[in-house]
């Protein structure tokens, strides 16, 4: 770890959520979130694969993709 304080970007996307929404935040920047692609690559999930759409489920699959399946 370095001791540089965080930049203004980042302390701005953060001001103002709790903590859950920090961490869920993080976990989406950094892609290590429960998402099947992730799983998969600790053996926790059969496979990559979105259950819905058949394509590797990734963060940018979530947010752009399914989502908006959902939504629909």
């Amino acid at each position: 770890f370095d001791n540089a304080k965080p930049s203004g970007t980042v302390v701005h996307m953060y001001s103002g959520l709790n903590r859950p929404q920090c961490s869920v935040l993080t976990q989406l920047c950094t892609s290590h979130i429960g998402l099947t692609a992730f799983l998969y690559h600790f053996h926790l999930a059969p496979s990559p694969d979105c259950p819905l759409c058949l394509v590797p489920e990734m963060v940018s699959h979530f947010l752009l993709q399914r989502l908006t399946l959902i939504m629909q």
